[in-house]
């Protein structure tokens, strides 16, 4: 049952299942950070579409001189902060 190549085939074995042991944790780990750091970003962004919503607001509502000026600036701010 058992040659001279057989404690190579174990050998090889135990390399394979290394080696499946080591991506399957792998995947998992990053997944895991992915998942995790995902979770701020999302509720950083839900804040800013609040922020966004309550200028439209003011702005819908507003009926000032000024609001050219108000909504010039707004865009300039969102530009910088894309670029960064």
């Amino acid at each position: 049952m058992f040659g001279a190549d057989t404690s190579l085939v174990i050998d090889a074995l135990q390399m394979v299942g290394l080696a499946v042991v080591a991506t399957g944790g792998a995947v998992w780990f990053f997944l895991s950070r992915r998942n995790s750091t995902n979770q701020p970003v999302a509720e950083g962004k839900a804040g800013d579409l609040e922020d966004r919503v309550r200028v439209l607001e003011r702005i819908a509502t507003d009926r000032s001189i000024d609001l050219e000026d108000e909504i010039e600036s707004l865009r300039t701010t969102d530009k910088t902060k894309e670029m960064n």
